[in-house]
């Protein structure tokens, strides 16, 4: 190995000993640079890259994004070396390199546990030294003017960097930064305790619960899962009535650990609700804020099973859900701020950056555009918006704000975060019915899934299985909410085992029959039927 070659190899390490630190120190601020770095591109991108992006690599997008960046800053390091050593830099030459690229490893350390963090000096500064000390060690034992020391020292050399790294991890997990910080309402805690804490006049934190969903107890002598569709062969002598419930069918109401988590952060905020508070203002008669507690007690907060889906959601996907929620119509609150005729938008801002706006006049007409401050009878999870979000049922989940921290009445027009990115303005969801569960019981097989039309309700569910040549009304079963989808099952007589081409369509409440034109998700959410091919 050349001199150049060895000094690209002895970069390209410290850079990666140098990423690896920065992971190893992350738990003392809760986040750390590289999901600063990603963070900062997904902002940045122009509203095309980023709907290629989700379109070709769907949930992978953000991790794909962050191994590029990794990529990157090791491909960088050893390039940098391999053209300073080709020109032939002199020790000087190679000193000044060194303190600068150090230099600037140390700012953007700095700087990307600064972002990540709370702003607490001591931590985000010991989790910038954590992270530079083993790469910092590793290049002072590889000197590239020193003479080589031979493959078997060179990854002694490694191997202790490494080893230091994972010596800090544990001292930074040891010193974690928490959650979230004070000692106000938690995620995922009781509602009940947050009102008894106001009563009280505490905020000391409840245990909480953690809800879990329960089987049927169906016995099964085969299954398998393709498409997001289980396809299963029941035991003989289970009951011949299939209800609603069998295996791949979703509850009709699910858990918040059921609910599909989509946003455009690589790390999610972590909000502290007892220092949170909601800000309504704008254009408005007077401003005015409320405490996380206010909201939760508010006199118009209600329970609403509502069912959300994502815009970018493939026909058949699983970003699809149904829980029910604690609100408050957001309509009485702008009502205690008093709303003039003139306004056009409402805006809800984010702790993120995010921003979404919802015509003031739906928004006077609808007491169902709520914010959320609960799921299960608990606080909501930090993934799913913590302390509080929007929820707009009939719209697309991109509609709904999490992390909310303020409610904005506009007299002109807001263009939203996606809006910007080239997705459409109103996110109205398209009549959706998708295939869940497919099941044998003896000669009869039973077709069930969920069909979704917003606002518009579901007023039939057609089956075929023979791709499409004929079909048959499935039975529905009454919606939980009529903010909620209807699950829908069909059996028939099929002693027959051979393969099954099952097509599923809706009709909506409107008596609209869901469209049969395959889109994409971009710009207005997928559209098609939904179809699969089981061997029962």
């Amino acid at each position: 190995m050349d001199g150049q070659e060895r000094a690209a190899v002895g970069w390209a390490a410290a850079a990666a000993v140098w990423l690896v630190g920065i992971l190893a120190a992350a738990p003392l601020v809760g986040g750390h640079p590289l999901a600063v770095a990603a963070q900062v591109v997904i902002e940045s991108a122009p509203g095309a890259v980023a709907t290629l992006a989700i379109e070709t690599l769907g949930a992978a997008a953000q991790p794909a994004l962050m191994a590029g960046i990794a990529i990157a800053a090791v491909a960088g390091a050893a390039g940098i070396a391999a053209f300073a050593e080709g020109y032939g830099t002199t020790r000087r030459q190679d000193r000044y390199l060194v303190t600068g690229v150090s230099i600037l490893a140390v700012v953007l350390t700095a700087a990307g546990f600064r972002a990540a963090g709370d702003g607490v000096l001591w931590r985000w500064t010991a989790a910038t030294a954590l992270a530079l000390v083993p790469p910092g060690l590793l290049r002072a034992l590889g000197d590239p003017h020193r003479p080589s020391v031979g493959r078997r020292r060179t990854l002694r050399n490694l191997g202790g960097a490494v080893g230091l790294a994972a010596g800090g991890g544990l001292v930074a997990r040891s010193l974690g930064r928490p959650a979230t910080a004070g000692d106000g309402p938690q995620p995922g805690e009781s509602l009940d305790a947050v009102a008894e804490k106001r009563d009280e006049g505490t905020t000391t934190p409840d245990s909480g619960r953690t809800a879990t969903p329960s089987g049927n107890g169906e016995r099964l002598e085969s299954r398998s899962t393709t498409e997001n569709v289980v396809v299963s062969v029941a035991e003989t002598g289970t009951d011949p009535d299939f209800g609603y419930d069998f295996a791949g069918m979703p509850p009709a109401v699910g858990t918040a650990a059921d609910h599909y988590v989509v946003d455009k952060n690589v790390s999610n905020p972590s909000v502290d609700a007892g220092r949170w508070s909601l800000s309504v203002r704008g254009a408005v008669e007077e401003s005015y804020e409320l405490s996380f507690s206010d909201v939760v007690t508010h006199p118009e907060a209600r329970d609403m099973t509502v069912t959300m889906a994502c815009i970018s959601n493939s026909v058949g996907g699983d970003l699809i859900s149904t829980a029910e929620w604690r609100a408050v119509p957001v309509r009485a609150l702008l009502a205690e701020a008093g709303v003039p005729d003139a306004a056009e938008d409402v805006v809800t801002r984010a702790a993120d950056g995010y921003t979404e706006a919802i015509p003031w006049d739906a928004v006077r007409d609808r007491e169902d555009i709520v914010l959320a401050v609960g799921i299960d009878g608990e606080t909501l999870p930090k993934e799913h918006g913590f302390p509080a979000r929007l929820l707009i049922p009939g719209r697309y989940g991109m509609k709904s704000t999490k992390w909310v921290e303020t409610i904005e009445v506009s007299a002109g027009d807001h263009e939203a975060y996606w809006e910007a990115r080239g997705w459409v303005e109103e996110a109205v969801v398209n009549t959706l019915s998708y295939v869940r569960g497919v099941q044998r019981r003896g000669d009869r097989v039973a077709v069930g899934g969920v069909a979704y039309a917003g606002r518009r309700g579901i007023d039939r569910v057609e089956v075929s299985l023979d791709g499409g040549d004929t079909w048959a009304d499935a039975d529905l079963e009454e919606p939980p909410s009529p903010h909620a989808w209807r699950r829908f099952r069909h059996v028939a007589e099929l002693p027959d085992s051979g393969p099954k081409d099952v097509v599923v369509r809706a009709t909506d409440g409107t008596g609209e029959r869901q469209t049969r034109e395959e889109s994409g998700a971009h710009p207005g959410g997928s559209t098609g039927w939904h179809s699969v091919t089981v061997s029962l």
